[in-house]
């Protein structure tokens, strides 16, 4: 279980105005914004430490008390403050900020020098100090803040301080010397932590080390695990598999087996068969993201795959079946069962390549800000409500345009336009089915009885699933409709698309307003929401107003001229084009 939370409500990081990188920095914190080392000393507030040691600490103990192994998920090694610089110029090591949302260069310490090395010692030592049980460490690096030098997937390109590469060498002679530093880090945090629990284990993510992997994996082993962004497949990464196993390094596969913008959506037959899949192609560990019992009780993922740890071979019937009978009783299990089929159905049917489907989707606020063919018809200050947590510099064309992150667009017509349709034949069906059963189920059944509380539950998350794909199909609709206009050759050509993009602002009003109905009306706890303030990563608890605001300018804009701005990301501040 990953503890490493933060105990305030905003990371220490900033940058000047306009820039929102610091954003990167609220998760997966590092081991120094927990603890100091005598080169450090100071550059923090104690008071801020002693919060985030305290929030540490409390999610060691919950571990602990449930059976878990308490673990943290840095991104690492993070740069560091702007005031440790004008002391330590010398100790610099790579640039790692990504120049998209960063107005401001980011540093790494120079991992080759000993007095770096010294400081990691220290941190490591005081964490173990603080948390004895402490069982591993999982390091995702080259992003959200973090990177080693000179790798080749650094987004400053390949760079670094003054004590690892001193002259010209060949890009095989620096990708070597560059897995050399990696794997000092990666030992150096083992050797200390198994001082006080010899048991202690480094997950070391391999996913962003495209140049590197192959002097780092024939290095793991002895307590050093591979956690591989993906899955491997193909012969290349199989071999891979097989060189791991060989040094004796566990690999860790990461696996989706949900999905966290809804919470507690039944997909029982997917999860077993991910489960399964891994297993035969020779994962013994798994990095997957289980949704709590506190906010989902009736979580039938979450018991597939606690059956599958106990016994990989117990029927999923028999789990299924079990679960059902238990949690609504012998009369209801048939239909529980259906239902679970038909949210499995939607689930496994979402297409891929969605944009923002995953952890972006609270990135660029899809749920609340509105789907219209000329976003920036909208004045600024009517959009503020949902930009100023919107993962978009101010000249970032994510904020006018659904189908572009500043360097790219994601989709062309032809693709959006697909991607649109599989979602109404495939994903929305079921749901609708779904729900029409459950409202009758519900209409006829006691809802403080056990079954009508599990059925109220599953009634309200596949509401929430509902609205969250509709979302998604909107957001591709409207890739579909507002660039097919731009696009158009003839007038015919661009009349019809214009039409389109008014079914889709007519079909997402309708899909805000049925999930405003259900924010006002739910007991459930069906989305993620932060009870200390909104985020870039989560929505907080003005989540209804923003709603209402994306319902009002929606149909306030609806019949607009479809129109981006298409020299957007080269604009100035306040509109100042010289």
């Amino acid at each position: 279980m990953s503890i490493n939370g933060l105990g305030v409500d905003r990371p220490f990081e900033s940058g000047p105005p306009g820039d929102v990188y610091s954003w990167f920095y609220d998760y997966s914190p590092d081991l120094d914004q927990f603890v100091t080392s005598k080169l450090i000393e100071g550059f923090y507030p104690a008071e801020y430490l002693r919060k985030n040691l305290e929030f540490l600490k409390a999610g060691a103990d919950l571990a602990l008390n449930n059976g878990l192994v308490p673990g943290l998920h840095i991104n690492s090694p993070r740069s560091m403050p702007d005031a440790f610089w004008g002391k330590y110029p010398f100790l610099r090591g790579a640039r790692i900020d990504h120049p998209r949302e960063s107005f401001q260069p980011r540093y790494t310490l120079a991992m080759a020098h000993p007095v770096v090395q010294q400081h990691y010692r220290e941190l490591i030592q005081n964490i173990l100090r603080e948390v004895p049980h402490l069982g591993f460490i999982h390091i995702w690096s080259n992003d959200s803040g973090s990177g080693f030098e000179f790798v080749t997937s650094l987004y400053a390109g390949r760079n670094g301080g003054p004590y690892l590469i001193r002259e010209w060498k060949s890009d095989d002679d620096i990708a070597r010397k560059a897995a050399e530093n990696v794997l000092t880090y990666y030992r150096l945090l083992r050797d200390e932590a198994r001082k006080v629990n010899p048991e202690f284990r480094v997950i070391c993510d391999l996913g962003p080390f495209y140049a590197e992997r192959k002097y780092i994996a024939p290095n793991l082993g002895g307590g050093l695990d591979a956690g591989a962004f993906g899955s491997f497949e193909g012969s290349e990464s199989m071999d891979e598999r097989e060189q791991l196993n060989g040094v004796g390094a566990i690999v860790h596969q990461k696996l989706d087996l949900g999905d966290n913008n809804i919470l507690g959506v039944p997909c029982p037959k997917l999860t077993l068969e991910r489960l399964q899949l891994a297993a035969n192609a020779g994962a013994t560990s798994v990095l997957v993201g289980a949704t709590p019992r506190s906010l989902a009780p009736y979580d039938i993922n979450g018991d597939v795959l606690q059956a599958f740890q106990r016994d990989s071979q117990t029927p999923l019937e028999d789990v299924l079946n079990a679960k059902a009978e238990q949690w609504v009783g012998s009369a209801h299990v048939e239909i529980l069962r259906q239902l679970w089929d038909l949210s499995d159905t939607a689930v496994r049917s979402y297409p891929v390549g969605v944009p923002y489907s995953t952890f972006a989707f609270p990135w660029f606020r899809l749920w609340v800000r509105p789907f219209v063919p000329n976003i920036e018809a909208i004045p600024e200050l009517d959009r503020f409500y949902y930009e100023r947590d919107l993962l978009a510099t101010f000249n970032n064309p994510a904020r006018i345009d659904l189908n572009n992150d500043m360097m790219w667009n994601f989709l062309t017509v032809q693709e959006a336009g697909e991607k649109k349709r599989a979602i109404d034949r495939s994903v929305l069906p079921p749901l609708r089915q779904a729900l029409t059963s459950l409202t009758t189920i519900l209409q006829r059944i006691d809802h403080t009885t056990p079954a009508g509380k599990v059925f109220q539950d599953l009634h309200d998350r596949l509401w929430a699933a509902q609205c969250y794909y509709r979302t998604m199909r909107n957001s591709v609709a409207w890739t579909e409709s507002v660039h097919g206009a731009m696009e158009a050759r003839t007038q015919s050509e661009k009349h019809a698309f214009q039409q389109m993009c008014r079914d889709m602002v007519a079909n997402e009003l309708q899909n805000a307003n049925n999930l405003l109905k259900l924010w006002k009306e739910s007991k459930v706890d069906w989305v993620p929401i932060s009870s200390i303030g909104e985020s870039l990563h989560m929505y907080g608890e003005n989540f209804g107003d923003h709603l209402q605001r994306k319902i009002k300018l929606m149909a306030e804009h609806i019949d607009d001229e479809p129109y981006i701005d298409p020299n957007y990301m080269w604009r100035m501040p306040n509109g100042n084009s010289n």
